[in-house]
């Protein structure tokens, strides 16, 4: 009889775990044609109901920070597909599939203005407010990792969150590129309390030279760095070879370099033209060209049906 109620109690708990982790797991139904989790279209952030237990978890420092209000935090259009950002989140818990991004980004400019070190602790997140900080745990080896959100992204199937290698590494998931883990918000009162984690964090480093939200960016070290990797000269000489008139297909318009490499390398998969970044001050526009006016009408076209819906056409 007592093995069976352990057995039972054993079953119980199971299906409460189970039960648990289906309600925070991405895509759940919130109603009103709302899902939970990050993604586009119209998303939730599913609610906490504990606090978030951060002792002795290391990464990024929590702090409080003023929601940046340079754009990044507007509802936003990528590949065709509309992003809500959640503005004001203050409780948001989700399961799902992580990634991270590293060396191709390294030192380019994040979607809030800051410049990316993929040694830091930081990630991108489709939805919230930038910056954000969340506790990560790689729900395969329990390892946990505090991060700062300053970018957007993935915009991969439906991964929820891209790490940077310094915090991919610090939760053992480098070898396999993926991870399913649990991300939970890390909400900082104005006078720097926690209002919904508990605990001292620690091993967190924050100084200029290892923790890539940091703005030092006056040194000329790191200016020639951000120049050769923006290379301004290159893409100025794009437009002074091709002949006036010249026709491009603007896919997209953003302030982030990562995002535009990242665009960039995506489109490059679908077009056999060549595709490039325009600087236009802190503006980055993908395009695809230069284009005589036929194939130009026959690229946007075929761009539309692989997923650009908003790219159109561009003289210069």
């Amino acid at each position: 009889m007592i093995k069976k109620l352990v057995l039972l109690g054993t079953i119980l708990c199971g299906l409460t775990f189970l039960t648990a982790c289906s309600s925070v797991t991405h895509g759940s139904n919130a109603g009103g044609g709302y899902s939970y989790g990050t993604g586009p279209n119209k998303t939730k952030p599913y609610p906490q109901t504990t606090k978030v237990n951060i002792q002795g978890v290391g990464g990024a420092k929590p702090i409080y920070e003023k929601q940046r209000s340079n754009g990044c935090n507007k509802d936003y259009t990528v590949l065709g597909k509309n992003y809500m950002v959640w503005r004001g989140c203050d409780s948001y818990i989700e399961e799902g599939v992580a990634s991270w991004y590293g060396p191709g980004f390294n030192g380019k400019k994040t979607s809030n203005g800051e410049v990316y070190n993929q040694k830091g602790y930081t990630a991108a997140h489709k939805n919230l407010p930038l910056p954000s900080y969340l506790k990560v745990t790689n729900l395969t080896n329990g390892k946990k990792v505090i991060v700062r959100v300053n970018d957007r992204g993935p915009f991969v199937g439906t991964r929820i969150i891209d790490l940077s290698e310094g915090s991919a590494r610090a939760i053992g998931m480098i070898g396999a590129g993926t991870a399913k883990v649990r991300i939970e918000l890390i909400n900082v009162n104005s006078n720097g309390t926690y209002a919904n984690a508990y605990g001292m964090p620690s091993g967190y480093n924050i100084s200029p030279s290892n923790n890539y939200f940091s703005n030092n960016t006056s040194s000329s070290k790191t200016t020639s760095k951000i120049k050769n990797i923006v290379n301004n000269s290159k893409v100025n000489s794009i437009f002074k070879s091709a002949s006036k008139g010249s026709n491009y297909i603007q896919l997209v318009a953003c302030n982030s370099d990562l995002l535009a490499a990242e665009i960039k390398k995506e489109a490059s998969t679908k077009t056999k033209y060549p595709v490039i970044i325009a600087k236009d001050g802190n503006v980055n526009r993908v395009l695809v060209g230069p284009l005589s006016d036929s194939a130009a009408r026959g690229a946007l076209q075929t761009l539309k049906a692989k997923g650009y819906t908003d790219c159109f056409i561009k003289k210069f």
